[in-house]
């Protein structure tokens, strides 16, 4: 609801925010396929729905997901044992918790070509976690059982995961075209009011193999819980917005912690290796 009233203060008016969502779709569709795809289109016109009526005077609505974890992802997670449940869209890893396993995950789907488009943590006072990732177009022809074993393998610690990644960058960037766009500078911002709970962190970087697994990393690194995820793809360029909190379960606050979370996350989206 933070992101909400946070949208809804800037548009100010429904008349800005039709134009705007017209600018967005059609700016969009001129940068190339890949930067308007159904699932864009999908997550901006429901901002655009939630945030007019919020511009109405109306309660807020319920977002595309459903609620996370489902009872389903309860009982895994009660089980107290490694669990990987796939569906037409979304991929649930339930493990125990320990620091790096959204990382982890992501970095196997990676490995495999799996494009994520959002992701969503949880963890209970048992000590289990749960992830939820919502994937891309490309994730039909993977074979599943061997995404499966590789995610119990790298929980495991008995996958070479960062050296895997870096020989299939090395493999996509031999294989990619030449862009004629220049990608800009990785950034990173910090967005104070967008939650209530939890700090955004917004990462913008180049687009390349195992990102989300990098940046993630870095963020556990730094002893950060993330709670919830979205990517983006804007032609040559990646947004990763992160809803994160410290360790003690709150907002990241610290201006010296903020700037170490800053040097480990540029770090790890200037490095493919």
């Amino acid at each position: 609801d933070g992101t909400i009233r946070l949208v809804a203060e800037a548009v100010g008016d429904l008349e800005r925010l039709e134009l705007l969502h017209a600018l967005t779709e059609a700016d969009s569709l001129a940068t190339g396929a890949s930067a308007w795809s159904p699932w864009k289109s999908e997550l901006v016109a429901e901002l655009v729905e939630r945030v007019a009526l919020h511009l109405g005077g109306s309660a807020p609505v319920r977002g595309t997901w459903a609620v996370f974890p489902a009872a389903t992802v309860l009982e895994l997670m009660g089980a107290e044992q490694i669990a990987v449940v796939v569906d037409e869209q979304t991929v649930v890893v339930v493990s125990p918790d320990v620091p790096g396993t959204f990382a982890r995950v992501a970095g196997v789907l990676a490995l495999h070509g799996i494009d994520v488009i959002g992701a969503r943590a949880h963890s209970d006072e048992q000590g289990m976690a749960a992830s939820e990732f919502r994937f891309g177009d490309s994730a039909p022809t993977v074979d599943w059982k061997r995404v499966e074993a590789d995610v119990r393998r790298a929980l495991r610690g008995e996958l070479a995961l960062r050296a895997r990644l870096a020989e299939r960058a090395r493999t996509y960037r031999r294989r990619r075209r030449s862009s004629a766009a220049t990608p800009s500078p990785p950034s990173v911002h910090f967005i104070d009011n967008a939650s209530s709970n939890a700090t955004v962190i917004e990462v913008r970087a180049p687009d390349s193999v195992g990102l989300l697994h990098r940046v993630a990393a870095a963020l556990a690194e730094t002893g950060l819980d993330i709670r919830h995820a979205t990517v983006q793809t804007i032609g040559p360029m990646v947004v990763d917005s992160f809803y994160v909190r410290t360790a003690s379960g709150s907002k990241l606050t610290s201006a010296e912690h903020r700037a170490e979370v800053e040097l480990a996350v540029l770090h790890a989206v200037g490095s493919v290796s």
